[in-house]
């Protein structure tokens, strides 16, 4: 993904709690910039070594699950449909497809995480629910070499009988 051709507004991590439902400590993206036409997100987040799945995975010797890292894909992707739609609309991730680990995570280290739209479906209906699915070539860069990628499907929830499709992030 290119930055160099793209225009980047920075987002905090106040402003990101305004477009994600995550918190802590599931909430993992301390900072965010999204491209003005809306169609990449790059976010990071410092893994801190009091973060809960250090103790058990591994004792002596911690790393960030891969599924972590994953996850991390997913909230910058879910991120951008949000800010993208101009609200907080529920998202599920429904699929990675051709996931790979280059580099190890470790506590103190900080990952960027970019996303690129690169497809939307048509809305879907769902009992009760209309959405779409949508989906991203996604990665993650440690120290400016890339340490994971993956293709992310999101399933993005655009109307709902109950008050979660309707949060407005005013």
């Amino acid at each position: 993904m290119s930055e160099q051709q793209l225009n980047f507004s920075q987002m905090s991590f106040e402003q990101i709690e305004r477009y994600l439902p995550h918190r802590k400590p599931f909430l993992f993206l301390d900072q965010a910039q999204i491209s003005d036409d809306l169609s990449t997100v790059s976010a990071s987040h410092t893994f801190r070594p009091d973060e809960p799945y250090f103790e058990g995975h591994f004792p002596g010797d911690p790393i960030v699950p891969g599924v972590v890292l994953v996850e991390c894909l997913a909230q910058s992707a879910h991120l951008l449909l949000n800010v993208r739609g101009g609200r907080m609309m529920p998202g599920y991730l429904v699929g990675v497809e051709s996931a790979s680990f280059n580099r190890v995570v470790r506590p103190n280290q900080t990952v960027r995480f970019e996303a690129k739209l690169v497809r939307e479906t048509g809305d879907l209906v769902a009992p009760e629910r209309t959405g779409r699915m949508v989906s991203f070539k996604a990665s993650g860069y440690l120290d400016g070499e890339r340490c994971l990628r993956a293709n992310i499907n999101l399933y993005l929830v655009i109307a709902a009988n109950d008050a979660a499709g309707k949060t407005d992030v005013s």
